[in-house]
């Protein structure tokens, strides 16, 4: 009798942790390693290419002719803008001899939404 009793027990308990389980994972409750390093680093890039793009707007406004340059760019399609701020240099952090990925598109936005209308 105690045999017959304990296998609805077992089977119960083992269909109860696997639900817990696809539950704790699909809610986020429960992260991998993997998942929360592709997220930290993410999150690290993205404030990487936030601080870079304040030292972008900055190089692009201490030039003289930045108000023109914020017309063209203004002027531009969104697709566009990436390569104009990259090819003008303003991208280009000191020390560095190319663009960082990513900052210039990031630039862009800051100047766009900057911009007097």
């Amino acid at each position: 009798m105690p045999k017959k009793r304990a296998i609805p027990f077992i089977l119960g308990s083992a269909i109860g942790a696997i639900g817990i389980m696809i539950v704790s994972f699909s809610m986020g409750w429960v992260v991998t390693s993997g998942r929360a390093n592709a997220s930290a680093t993410e999150m690290s890039a993205q404030t990487v290419k936030d601080q870079l793009a304040a030292i972008c707007l900055y190089q692009f406004n201490a030039q003289a002719s930045h108000m023109d340059n914020i017309k063209a760019l203004g002027a531009l399609k969104e697709w566009e803008r990436e390569p104009f701020i990259s090819k003008g240099g303003w991208a280009t952090m000191p020390g560095s001899d190319s663009p960082v990925s990513g900052v210039a598109q990031q630039c862009a936005k800051l100047l766009i939404a900057r911009a007097p209308k």
